[in-house]
């Protein structure tokens, strides 16, 4: 049975509800600044949508260069329909289409333990952890900045996200689109949360988004500032107002250090783009390694060696060896990785 765009966005929304008990108004925020039929899979049969993920492009800086990455978000099954191999079919889809794109990885969120693990098996992507962050408490050092007003504006206009856009450059950053960043601000006040500005008359000084979560912590979810001193005043603001004693942030840092808590997944999903990337960056750099057990994408298997400013595909087997999750782990992970505004808190 043929299905129209319409058609299959509904039903989609409708497997989201059953499989994430998500509320309306969340929905509302997905599916009005998120969602697009060209960036959406699915498994239909008998004109029903059984399955479905998200595919979201993303641009991405990595080694100072611009680079395509994919967001995989929303994957779902229909209870009946689970263990048949439709989500591993799903991620198959994507990460082929990722690979025809040009894109150079893939990124997930998973939703806990034991989604980690499903997605670490070869048939679901081999992904690895490469995305890690910390908790840190935000300090209020009791500066002011003349002329400037803290504000929580009831509307919000685009010059927002020009701010943003503009004034948030990091390498290692999935940077959010502009739909991304709204969805983000609605999603805060949805639930309550601060979305303040800091302006010197008409001219943006600084951007915060902040929530209280249900265990009474005030967390920052995003933050960028034209100046240390704003940073303090949106810490005084949120402790006046929201009536804490102290504001929390999640604040990205790489895997190998003790505090680190685990968060995104990633995978490659080009090989050789990735590496000369690295190459790109650091042509000193010299490495030999191999990928092995890349069942979606099997043209990343094989062995390269980077060495004296050249990437070479060789039949020389090294001595390390390891999947796409783990190719993008060893290089992520050793990053503070900004993944901000992806709705998942």
């Amino acid at each position: 049975m043929f299905l129209t765009p319409e058609e299959i966005k509904q039903q989609t929304r409708d497997l989201w509800r059953s499989c994430f008990q998500c509320s309306d108004e969340y929905l509302d925020i997905f599916f009005e600044e998120k969602y697009t039929d060209r960036n959406s899979l699915t498994v239909r049969q008998d004109g029903r949508v059984v399955a479905a993920v998200q595919l979201q492009p993303y641009r991405m800086t990595f080694y100072g260069l611009v680079v395509s990455a994919g967001y995989l978000t929303g994957l779902c099954v229909a209870p009946e329909w689970r263990g048949r191999g439709l989500a591993a079919q799903l991620l198959r889809e994507a990460h082929r289409r990722l690979y025809q794109q040009g894109a150079v990885l893939s990124f997930l969120l998973p939703a806990g333990e034991e989604q980690r693990k499903f997605f670490e098996s070869p048939v679901h992507g081999a992904y690895w952890t490469s995305v890690f962050r910390t908790e840190a408490e935000m300090e209020d050092k009791g500066e002011e900045e003349p002329r400037i007003e803290v504000m929580r504006p009831e509307e919000w206009g685009n010059d927002l996200y020009v701010y943003y856009r503009q004034g948030y450059y990091t390498d290692f950053m999935l940077h959010p689109s502009e739909n991304d960043f709204f969805a983000a601000l609605r999603l805060c006040d949805l639930e309550n949360g601060y979305v303040l500005v800091a302006r010197r008359k008409r001219s943006i000084k600084g951007i915060c988004l902040a929530v209280v979560e249900t265990d009474g912590r005030c967390i920052l979810r995003s933050i960028l500032v034209s100046a240390p001193s704003v940073k303090s005043m949106f810490v005084r603001y949120l402790k006046q107002h929201a009536g804490v004693d102290h504001v929390w942030a999640r604040v990205p840092i790489p895997g190998g250090l003790p505090a680190s808590q685990s968060y995104g997944m990633a995978r490659v999903v080009n090989a050789e783009r990735f590496l000369r990337g690295v190459l790109a960056a650091h042509p000193d750099f010299q490495i030999h390694i191999g990928v092995d057990g890349d069942l979606d994408v099997p043209e990343n298997n094989g062995y390269y060696r980077i060495q004296d400013g050249r990437l070479d595909i060789t039949d020389s087997k090294p001595e390390s060896i390891v999947t796409s999750g783990g190719l993008a782990a060893m290089f992520i992970g050793a990053q503070p990785t900004y993944m901000e505004m992806m709705l998942d808190e």
